[in-house]
């Protein structure tokens, strides 16, 4: 079996590429995802809670992650804390797929902190969605985020171009849906045979 990371930065285009590998019958594990499910475990909620205090609590009893990520773009141990808490759970959470999955001849993960947790081991092959810097800003000012929102959390991640580096293939995602689709179907002829 061969486990294969996709990694880059916000707003590369990772989302986009993992769509595309499920569009054509692969099976994905996104950590993003995993995240956004124990957000709404009760006792995961709760332990948030106890790191941030309830001033993120919204008036509908969910969490205001918007206010989650500005305190930990201010605050590096609130950052350690919430990281302590989540990234054991979604490596497990990672294992359990790989052990289900073990009969499959190729996985993907979108791992998008995969060099900053050094989860790189965990893998056979890396591939990193890169995008030129301009386009990264006009799409993290889609997701809803302004530009000093944005830069902060890139403060946060590794370079790009060093995410490059390490990467045993990189996508550049400035294409349309179909060219990419096209373009990761000749990455992956030998897995699409059957």
């Amino acid at each position: 079996m061969k486990k294969i990371a996709i990694t880059g930065n916000i707003g590369t285009g990772k989302t986009t590429i993992l769509k595309i590998l499920q569009n054509l019958g692969f099976l994905t594990f996104s950590c993003d995802s995993v995240v956004r499910e124990l957000y709404k475990d009760p006792e995961i909620k709760k332990r948030v809670i106890d790191i941030f205090g309830k001033e993120i609590i919204e008036s509908d009893k969910k969490l205001n992650k918007r206010k989650i990520l500005e305190k930990i773009l201010e605050n590096k141990e609130l950052k350690r804390e919430l990281e302590n808490l989540f990234h054991p759970l979604v490596k497990e959470k990672l294992l359990e797929f790989i052990e289900i999955n073990k009969r499959e001849k190729v996985l993907f993960f979108e791992v998008p902190l995969l060099f900053e947790v050094g989860w790189e081991d965990l893998f056979d092959e890396v591939w990193v969605v890169s995008c030129s810097e301009k386009v990264q800003k006009e799409r993290i000012l889609k997701k809803g985020l302004n530009e000093k929102l944005g830069e902060k959390i890139l403060k946060t991640q590794l370079p790009l171009k060093e995410k490059e580096k390490r990467a045993h293939k990189i996508i550049f995602s400035e294409k349309s849906f179909e060219d990419l689709e096209n373009e990761i179907k000749e990455m992956l002829k030998e897995y699409l045979k059957d």
